[in-house]
Protein backbone atom coordinates (compact mmCIF):
# COMPACT_ATOMS: atom_id res chain seq x y z
CA UNK A 1 0.00 0.00 0.00
CA UNK A 2 2.37 2.34 1.40
CA UNK A 3 4.55 1.79 -2.34
CA UNK A 4 1.73 2.18 -4.53
CA UNK A 5 1.19 5.87 -2.49
CA UNK A 6 4.46 6.50 -3.02
CA UNK A 7 4.37 5.81 -6.69
CA UNK A 8 1.39 7.88 -6.84
CA UNK A 9 3.48 11.06 -5.18
CA UNK A 10 6.13 10.32 -7.85
CA UNK A 11 4.12 10.41 -10.92
CA UNK A 12 2.23 13.35 -9.87
CA UNK A 13 4.97 16.10 -8.57
CA UNK A 14 6.45 14.36 -12.45
CA UNK A 15 3.31 15.95 -13.82
CA UNK A 16 2.88 19.07 -12.29
CA UNK A 17 6.67 19.82 -12.93
CA UNK A 18 6.14 18.93 -16.65
CA UNK A 19 2.93 21.07 -17.07
CA UNK A 20 4.13 23.67 -15.57
CA UNK A 21 7.68 23.50 -17.74
CA UNK A 22 5.37 23.62 -20.64
CA UNK A 23 3.12 26.31 -19.97
CA UNK A 24 5.96 28.39 -19.17
CA UNK A 25 7.28 27.48 -22.13
CA UNK A 26 3.80 28.64 -24.34
CA UNK A 27 4.09 32.06 -22.07
CA UNK A 28 7.31 32.75 -23.03
CA UNK A 29 7.00 31.72 -27.10
CA UNK A 30 3.95 33.36 -27.59
CA UNK A 31 3.35 36.91 -27.51
CA UNK A 32 2.08 37.15 -23.90
CA UNK A 33 5.27 37.36 -22.26
CA UNK A 34 5.02 40.73 -20.90
CA UNK A 35 1.32 40.15 -19.79
CA UNK A 36 0.47 39.86 -16.01
CA UNK A 37 0.07 36.00 -15.87
CA UNK A 38 3.51 35.40 -17.11
CA UNK A 39 5.46 37.81 -15.23
CA UNK A 40 3.14 36.66 -11.83
CA UNK A 41 4.06 32.90 -13.14
CA UNK A 42 7.68 33.98 -13.54
CA UNK A 43 8.29 35.98 -9.53
CA UNK A 44 6.32 32.71 -8.63
CA UNK A 45 8.25 30.09 -9.81
CA UNK A 46 11.74 32.02 -8.84
CA UNK A 47 10.21 32.46 -5.43
CA UNK A 48 9.65 28.95 -5.35
CA UNK A 49 13.13 27.62 -6.35
CA UNK A 50 14.97 30.05 -4.12
CA UNK A 51 13.05 28.98 -1.27
CA UNK A 52 13.65 25.29 -1.95
CA UNK A 53 17.37 26.03 -2.08
CA UNK A 54 16.99 26.87 1.56
CA UNK A 55 14.32 24.23 2.60
CA UNK A 56 14.99 20.93 1.17
CA UNK A 57 18.22 20.63 2.54
CA UNK A 58 17.53 22.13 5.97
CA UNK A 59 14.61 19.38 6.25
CA UNK A 60 16.80 16.89 4.36
CA UNK A 61 19.41 17.07 7.15
CA UNK A 62 17.03 16.93 9.80
CA UNK A 63 15.75 14.06 8.64
CA UNK A 64 19.22 12.43 8.13
CA UNK A 65 19.90 13.24 11.71
CA UNK A 66 16.96 11.81 12.90
CA UNK A 67 16.87 8.73 11.29
CA UNK A 68 20.77 8.60 12.50
CA UNK A 69 19.95 8.43 16.10
CA UNK A 70 17.17 6.17 15.71
CA UNK A 71 19.52 4.10 14.11
CA UNK A 72 22.18 4.14 16.49
CA UNK A 73 19.14 3.57 19.62
CA UNK A 74 17.76 0.21 17.34
CA UNK A 75 18.23 -3.13 17.66
CA UNK A 76 20.33 -4.92 14.56
CA UNK A 77 17.42 -6.06 12.86
CA UNK A 78 16.42 -2.44 12.66
CA UNK A 79 19.69 -1.32 11.43
CA UNK A 80 19.08 -2.11 8.25
CA UNK A 81 15.76 -0.39 7.88
CA UNK A 82 16.94 2.70 9.27
CA UNK A 83 20.15 2.36 6.51
CA UNK A 84 17.86 2.46 3.67
CA UNK A 85 15.50 5.45 5.60
CA UNK A 86 18.94 7.25 5.34
CA UNK A 87 20.11 6.73 2.03
CA UNK A 88 16.46 7.20 0.64
CA UNK A 89 16.48 10.67 2.62
CA UNK A 90 19.93 11.58 1.48
CA UNK A 91 18.58 10.64 -2.37
CA UNK A 92 15.46 12.49 -2.32
CA UNK A 93 17.02 15.59 -0.99
CA UNK A 94 19.25 15.45 -3.73
CA UNK A 95 16.68 14.92 -6.18
CA UNK A 96 14.67 18.01 -4.83
CA UNK A 97 17.04 20.01 -5.09
CA UNK A 98 18.42 19.16 -8.57
CA UNK A 99 14.40 19.16 -9.73
CA UNK A 100 14.30 22.87 -8.42
CA UNK A 101 17.75 23.13 -10.73
CA UNK A 102 16.17 22.59 -13.68
CA UNK A 103 12.93 24.88 -13.43
CA UNK A 104 15.45 27.67 -12.51
CA UNK A 105 17.48 26.87 -15.59
CA UNK A 106 14.39 26.64 -17.74
CA UNK A 107 13.34 30.29 -16.45
CA UNK A 108 16.60 31.39 -17.07
CA UNK A 109 17.06 30.26 -20.62
CA UNK A 110 13.55 31.70 -21.67
CA UNK A 111 14.41 35.27 -20.69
Amino acid sequence: MFNKFKDLIKVGATSITFIMLMFVNKIYASNIASSQLATGLDRLLKDLTSWAYKVIPAIGTVLTIYFFIRRGSSDEMDIKKWDNRIKTCVISSIGAVLGAVIIDLAIGYFQ
